[in-house]
């Protein structure tokens, strides 16, 4: 069939179409007048032979009955239809928008109208026929027998018609069925051939959009939830239909008409018409953009649940465009996710509310998953840099909205899915590897009150709970080198927290992992699964120690770079923090009152141990040569400092003040040397309560204690002094 042939049948049902009540009333004026001429020929004599058989008699001299009453009878039956129709249309039309327009579109209610007044016509004209004394039987038993009767009978089925008619819910599903057959048409084969011509792929175009639009309009003006989502779920699956027969499309089709250009949807986007038409899109962004402005209006009406299917939609969508293959599609929808995301993340900051956020990220993270099991790989790693992105930002807006911190977490557990799918689907290494590192990105430093983890409370820590549920999975596979970056990691937060703090975090996230099970106590929108689950709690264990090595590693490398140890140095300081009851490196090299409590619970001293010992004394500056050092125990002087020694002689009946100096300071006692001229009075060793003032040469401070002698070396003149722990600040210089 050639193409004008096709155009010019085309153009004949559009003229039809388009003067729908013109072509009924024509249609059932033909069919009235070829009834009236076969009844009269053919069907008359059978028909008054069957009335005589069934009931008798004959049907009598009919133009003896009276056709007075049928026009009244008619017109009381078109006014009693007619009426209710006005009615029902123009009350139900000021709810649902273009009801009429639908209504004049409406076959079988154009044709029963028109059937209703040209039957109606029919009786006038059979009366007029009498009384011009032109009798023709057949017409009044035609009229009265059958027309009349068939119309009153279906008077009330057809009130009850309209009435069902204008329910909301049939009204949508009418513009989508009749949207559906339209955009199924395009396959055909005589369709495909007229598309050709542009003006009829505008009216295409414009049909289809129009079908959008009427759908759009009706969400302003249903108030019920139900037809609501039926709306929003019909938009849906006419991009669906859509993109599964896109291909078989005539490529003219995709050409942006001028009247797709002016439609409102598409006024800000004069600059991308190009690119719609390049990749076939113009429809599939119509009906994106109408689903992006009802989200937005359900977000401001706080109808969460709707709106979580404007976004579960688009994962809809999302499913049918990558088993179609359409990429130009996807990367459409990564953008229009996105804007959601930006939308539903202003909205909770504003709220303080995390709800549509976080079902905005699950159906985010579901089309995410579904490129994922397709090997979308570059799309995943771009949705995974723009959830690493997202979830930094609403971290930051966390301080001002509190409620968003969750979200942070929601993020990163949907990361966490697809890195445990890439893996077992066998993804390249370095791939796993990038996506690895967008994940841990999405941290930062435990948001907790002290308090609370000292009465043992649960502590935001969610990313890292995630994190850790990830590098297990890791331990589990024996991925080690995974394992490695999780846990350095979660390093960072060290720096932070500090030592003994990093610690207990680190329990405290442990047993939150032992104790989780797969379900929450509480629904979510997303059900009750609990997303900080993990099913390997067997490791948790031996994942913490693995931790808190490289945490003593990365300490001691600091301390080794800031105080210069040596290796032997850093392995006391490790034997060193297990005599602690924190067990913490960091105290003891910053804390000279830890380090010193710390020595005190080593039972033996080796060389070794002592010659370790006196250097990172040196080293960590916990001796009087440190100007800052408040001392505090004689075990931090340093040697050769001027120690004046005062005592009772009871001998002499006199207070003796002689001076000394500070000659070696070993773990037990430390070794005093007295001047050339000092005679130690035999009893010095029996004396208690000897009083010891120094004053360090870079100090202010000058201290005092007490103690008593231990000993003798005699041949070094070495008196030994029993270790105190109880310095007293005397003076302090201004």
């Amino acid at each position: 069939m050639s193409e004008n042939l096709l155009h010019s049948f085309h153009q004949v049902a559009t003229f039809a179409a388009r003067h729908r009540s013109f072509a009924a009333f024509s249609f059932v004026l033909l069919g009235v007048v070829l009834l009236d001429v076969v009844f009269h020929n053919f069907l008359f004599e059978g028909y008054a032979a069957l009335v005589k058989a069934v009931f008798g008699s004959t049907l009598g001299k009919v133009e003896e009955v009276d056709m007075g009453f049928a026009p009244e009878v008619w017109l009381a039956l078109l006014s009693m239809v007619l009426g209710t129709l006005i009615i029902v249309i123009s009350i139900a039309s000021q709810s649902i928008p273009k009801l009429i327009d639908l209504y004049m579109e409406d076959w079988a209610s154009l044709l029963y109208v028109w059937f209703l007044i040209v039957s109606g016509g029919h009786a006038a004209f059979i009366k007029l026929y009498g009384e011009m004394e032109l009798l023709r039987a057949s017409s009044r038993v035609l009229n009265i027998h059958f027309l009349l009767t068939t119309s009153t009978i279906l008077a009330f089925p057809y009130i009850f018609y309209i009435l069902k008619y204008t329910k909301p819910s049939n009204v949508i599903h009418k513009i989508f069925v009749s949207s559906l057959r339209r955009i199924h048409s395009l396959m055909q084969a005589w369709v495909h051939t007229i598309l050709n011509i542009p003006s009829l792929v505008e009216e295409y175009q414009f049909g289809m959009f129009e079908a959008m639009n009427q759908l759009d309009d009706l969400l302003e003006y249903v108030s019920f939830k139900e037809p609501k989502a039926d709306i929003i779920q019909n938009m849906s699956t006419m991009v669906q239909e859509y993109v599964e027969i896109k291909e078989h499309i005539n490529p003219a089709f995709f050409h942006v008409s001028p009247k797709v250009r002016l439609d409102i949807s598409f006024k800000t986007m004069i600059g991308q018409f190009g690119e719609m038409e390049k990749t076939h899109t113009f429809y599939e962004q119509k009906c994106l953009r109408l689903l992006g402005n009802v989200y937005i209006k359900l977000l401001e009406q706080g109808q969460f649940d709707l709106a979580s299917l404007c976004v579960g939609e688009h994962t809809a969508i999302g499913g049918t465009a990558i088993k179609m293959g359409d990429d130009q599609l996807v990367d459409v929808l990564i953008i229009r996710f996105n804007t959601l995301l930006r939308f539903a993340i202003k909205h909770g900051v504003k709220n303080n509310e995390p709800r549509n956020l976080y079902n905005a990220a699950f159906h985010y993270g579901a089309f995410v998953d579904n490129l994922a099991r397709t090997h979308k790989i570059e799309y995943v790693k771009r949705t995974f840099m723009y959830m690493r992105i997202y979830g930094t930002e609403v971290f930051k807006h966390g301080r001002s909205s509190p409620a968003m911190y969750f979200i942070v977490d929601v993020f990163a557990a949907e990361m966490k899915k697809i890195l445990i799918l890439a893996y077992n689907e066998k993804w390249d290494i370095d791939i796993q590897n990038s996506l690895l590192t967008e994940m841990l990105q999405v941290d930062s430093p435990p948001d907790f009150n002290r308090e609370d983890l000292d009465r043992g409370l649960l502590i935001n820590n969610g990313v890292r709970v995630l994190q850790m549920g990830l590098g297990l999975f890791y331990l589990r596979e024996k991925m080690y080198d995974f394992v490695n970056r999780v846990i350095l990691d979660i390093l960072d937060d060290l720096d932070v927290l500090g030592e003994l703090t990093f610690r207990r975090v680190v329990n405290a996230t442990s047993n939150r992992l032992k104790f989780s099970g797969p379900t929450f106590w509480e629904d979510t929108d997303r059900g009750n699964l609990n997303m900080y689950y993990t099913s390997d709690q067997a490791l948790i264990d031996p994942f913490k120690e693995m931790l808190f090595e490289k945490m003593e590693d990365r300490i001691l490398a600091g301390a080794q770079k800031q105080h210069g140890l040596t290796d032997d140095e850093c392995k006391f300081l490790v034997q060193l923090s297990k005599l602690t009851d924190a067990q913490e490196i960091t105290c003891l090299v910053e804390d000279p009152k830890t380090f010193e409590k710390a020595l005190l619970q080593i039972q033996e001293f080796d060389p070794a141990t002592i010659a370790n010992l006196d250097s990172l004394r040196t080293k960590l500056k916990f001796t009087t040569e440190n100007p800052k050092l408040v001392v505090f125990t004689t075990r931090q002087i340093a040697r050769n400092i001027d120690i004046r020694v005062t005592y009772r002689d009871p001998q002499q009946k006199k207070t003796m003040t002689v001076p000394a100096k500070l000659a070696i300071n070993s773990i037990s006692f430390f070794y005093l040397r007295f001047g050339k001229g000092f005679s130690a009075p035999d009893h010095l060793l029996e004396m208690e309560n000897v009083s010891f003032r120094f004053k360090p040469p870079r100090q202010k401070n000058t201290y005092q204690f007490e103690s008593r002698f231990a000993g003798v070396l005699a041949e070094k003149k070495l008196f030994k002094v029993l270790h105190v722990d109880n310095m007293q600040i005397i003076s302090e210089d201004q």
